[in-house]
Formats: C-alpha cells, sequence, structure tokens
C-alpha cells in the first residue's frame, strides 16, 4: 500500500539522489529516505545513464511511494551536472544531499532541521559512520565539530555531501562546478567564504560507503 497521498505543497525538504549503476545499493539508500522520521519530503533520483538495473529498482519504489521521483539523463552528464540538474528541479524549503550507494539515520532529517532552526545556518551537515560494500564497519566514526568555517575547510572539510543540508537560499544562489573534480569541496568553500554558516550535528547520522 502506498503510504503517502501525492502531496502539490512545497515540502520542507527535497532530498536530491544522483545514480549511476548502482542496482547493488539503491534500494537500501531510498530506503533509509522513507524511514526518516520528518516525513514531508520528496525524493529526487536523477540516473545518469545507468546500463544495470538502477532504474528497474527505482521504479519499484516509486509505487510504494509517490514521493519519490525519477529523472533519467538522455546522456552521461557527470555528478556534479546531474545534482546541479536536481538542485533546479527541487521544491522544498531545505535540501538534502544523498549519494546512491549511501545511507540515512532515522533521525538524520529531524535532528538536523532541527538544528538550522536554532542556529539559522544555511549549511547542516553531521557525523558518519564509514561502511564498506556489505555494510559492515571500515574503521572508526567521523564525528564532526559542532561549526566550521572558510579557514578551517581550507584545511579539512568536516562536510560530506550525504550529510549536508542546505537551506533554499544557499541552493537558489550556488551550484556545483563541473569542471573541477573536488567539486563539493570548492562549492562548500564558496558557501562558507561568502559568510554563510554552517553547523554540525555531532551525532552519527549517516553512514558513508567506501567501494
Amino acid at each position: 500500500m502506498n503510504e503517502a497521498l501525492e502531496n502539490t505543497n512545497i515540502p520542507e525538504v527535497s532530498v536530491i539522489m544522483p545514480a549511476y549503476n548502482c542496482e547493488r545499493y539503491i534500494e537500501e539508500a531510498v530506503r533509509s529516505v522513507m524511514a526518516q522520521t520528518v516525513r514531508d519530503w520528496e525524493l529526487i533520483v536523477l540516473d545518469d545513464g545507468s546500463a544495470d538495473s538502477t532504474c528497474d529498482v527505482v521504479r519499484r519504489l516509486m509505487e510504494e511511494d509517490l514521493r519519490i521521483t525519477l529523472h533519467q539523463n538522455p546522456e552521461n552528464m557527470g555528478v556534479a551536472k546531474t545534482r546541479n540538474k536536481g538542485l533546479a528541479m527541487s521544491r522544498g524549503k531545505y535540501v538534502a544531499l544523498l549519494d546512491s550507494d549511501d545511507v540515512w539515520y532515522p533521525e538524520k532529517l529531524e535532528k538536523q532541521l532541527a538544528l538550522a532552526l536554532q542556529t539559522g545556518a544555511d549549511v547542516i551537515y553531521c557525523s558518519y559512520g564509514i561502511i564498506d560494500e556489505t555494510g559492515a564497519k571500515r574503521c572508526d566514526d567521523f564525528i564532526v565539530p559542532s561549526a566550521t568555517t572558510y579557514e578551517d575547510t581550507l584545511v579539512q572539510s568536516v562536510i560530506s555531501c550525504s550529510t549536508a543540508l542546505l537551506s533554499r537560499e544557499v541552493c537558489d544562489r550556488y551550484a556545483f562546478l563541473p569542471a573541477c573534480y573536488h567539486e563539493e569541496l570548492l562549492l562548500w568553500l564558496q558557501i562558507l567564504r561568502d559568510g554563510n554558516e554552517a553547523r554540525g550535528v555531532t551525532e552519527v547520522l549517516a553512514d558513508y560507503r567506501v567501494l
């Protein structure tokens, strides 16, 4: 049974998930969004020319939840352009990024939204575990500081794409730079250089998969 009625209102959070040949992991990633304690979200899956059954998996999950949509690039665009396409399509008051092989814990969005409302920060991140292809822990969790700055990020970036929650204002002003290898790091640096605040939930709320 479909547990979510089609919602034409602006969602609290738009989740953007680029996908490429990830049939093995994408169901776990999508279901971790479906399991969020925050229910007011849309999930935009953007397939970047997969040659496996990634799209079939997503279509099956769409039958369970109308908040999930699938968009297929006519050709492979790369992850930066694909994320930018998702940003342009998103409708939420906030935008969260999640890679198709990573996993959120159920209270991830709830705790990040609470910190966003408490602090007014435009970027909210969190601590995360590091897992292998089987889901087993590879090493100690990465525990983030409660805040980071432009100067801090020049030394070490503590913001992972799959942990980032961004305000609508930031999403409307910034984009990933496709020509750059470390496009996400450059985006965080741009945002922080311009004086936007970034705050972190020090609790582990996601798992980052290293393949």
